[in-house]
């Protein structure tokens, strides 16, 4: 996955902030569609709120595993099929 250069929050990060505030916990596929981006569009956007604490995976959904061939040999990879996100609220409480 390819790092956001830019590490300050802009216009797109305040409505994914909105949505999640108004809706709640959400899939981070279905928070791309309400604000218009990709789910790979998207996925920078989100690690780098949690990495802010700004937002948190509150479930993990069931692991997929799949097979991926590599040089000399093949990996199995482990991988959620998807992750909700809420609102990180912890600060809020104490």
């Amino acid at each position: 996955m390819q790092k956001r250069k830019k590490k300050e929050i802009d216009g797109l990060d305040k409505e994914i902030l909105r949505v999640l505030y108004a809706k709640g916990t959400l899939v981070g596929s279905t928070i791309g569609k309400l604000v218009g981006l990709s789910p790979s569009a998207i996925a920078p956007r989100l690690n780098n709120l949690m990495e802010k604490e700004i937002i948190k995976k509150s479930k993990i959904l069931g692991i997929r595993k799949f097979r991926r061939k590599v040089s000399g040999g093949s990996v199995i990879v482990k991988s959620p099929r998807g992750i909700y996100w809420e609102i990180d609220l912890e600060d809020e409480k104490n």
